[in-house]
């Protein structure tokens, strides 16, 4: 970074701050105020910065020494918050998703560019080196047959297709459920958001999607999402989501497995990401093959905390005035790809894909 340091207010002190926080304290940004209902973890996030600290995100963003505002409350909180800080000229930095609608997204954006300020969303998978060798692979495949997204969460003990819904699975358009007010949706929502960040991350933009999902009774939420998202040049990409009972799955052996396949007429690319809250105990794992030479690569890469990866970038894009390599419209093709399943799922129809901000 250089001299010109963003000094920052940051909007909520819960469990996903706390990666933020470590990574503002390794970078030494400059934290001027913390905001949450919680005074106490306002207090305890703030004291290693010297920061200020209040209850209202109102009165962070208002501050007159802030510059950029950096959004960890709950998603459905999001869209205020973050709107209100480009309205008084700050930069946001914002968690994912952006907001719960695309419409809200797109409005951001667009609220963004017309203030000339910068807005980013924190899709932090991106910044895992193997997932950057991949990008950096992906050309040498050729045409994309197909591709395979899974991302499985295990719940377990709880059986979620079968089984007893638990407490805050349960809820209903008048009386959301625990996870509808703290994340905005399902598992779709929670688990899908990265996983289809990266699709269009590593292999485009779909053209058409036909999805299915599990909902049960009693939930406002989807339990499982499966979607055929299809691409203008013959390519498909197989996406699922899962909240699932299954306790030693995935490369950890700890129920959380995300999968990305890319099938190439010159290969293929295996890519595993680790569980999102233990950054540092495993490396993404990637390997390559090379149909020419009919070998496999595997690539050994770095533990690396994601968090602190993209937030550095962030900050250093912020001192810099630019919004290279990260627009302003990432956070809106997510949370826009994100409702077409559910649109699909919903009509139980295919859905075409409009890519051209309405």
């Amino acid at each position: 970074m250089d001299q010109k340091k963003p000094h920052l207010a940051v909007i909520g002190a819960g469990y996903i701050s706390r990666f933020h926080f470590a990574a503002f304290q390794k970078l030494g940004a400059d934290v001027r105020v913390v905001a949450d209902p919680n005074m106490d973890a306002a207090r305890a996030a703030a004291a290693p910065f010297n920061a200020a600290t209040v209850a209202r995100w109102e009165e962070a963003v208002a501050r007159p020494d802030v510059d950029t505002v950096a959004v960890y409350a709950p998603s459905p909180l999001h869209s205020g918050i973050a709107r209100a800080a480009l309205e008084a000229g700050k930069h946001v930095i914002c968690e994912k998703t952006l907001t719960t609608s695309a419409a809200d997204s797109l409005a951001l954006a667009r609220l963004a560019e017309e203030r000339g300020r910068l807005l980013f969303t924190g899709y932090m998978k991106r910044f895992f080196p193997a997932v950057q060798k991949a990008k950096s692979l992906v050309p040498s495949l050729g045409h994309i047959m197909g591709a395979h997204v899974r991302t499985w969460h295990s719940v377990a003990p709880h059986d979620l297709h079968t089984g007893e819904l638990p407490s805050i699975w349960q809820g209903s358009e008048h009386a959301p459920s625990a996870f509808m007010r703290g994340s905005g949706g399902g598992m779709l929502v929670c688990g899908g958001s990265h996983a289809l960040d990266m699709l269009l991350h590593l292999v485009g933009e779909p053209g058409r999607v036909y999805a299915r999902q599990l909902r049960r009774p009693g939930s406002d939420l989807d339990m499982m999402t499966n979607a055929l998202f299809e691409f203008a040049d013959g390519g498909a990409a197989h996406f699922e989501a899962n909240w699932h009972p299954l306790a030693a799955v995935g490369f950890q052996q700890g129920g959380f497995e995300e999968v990305f396949e890319i099938n190439g007429v010159n290969g293929r690319i295996v890519l595993e990401t680790p569980v999102w809250n233990e950054p540092l105990r495993n490396a993404a794992r990637l390997r390559h093959y090379d149909n020419a030479a009919q070998t496999w690569t595997d690539y050994a890469t770095p533990v690396v905390c994601p968090f602190e990866k993209a937030d550095e970038f962030f900050l250093s894009q912020i001192a810099r005035n630019s919004q290279c390599g990260h627009d302003r419209l990432t956070g809106w093709r997510v949370d826009y790809l994100l409702g077409q399943p559910q649109r699909s799922a919903d009509t139980r129809q295919p859905v075409e894909l409009d890519w051209s901000p309405a």
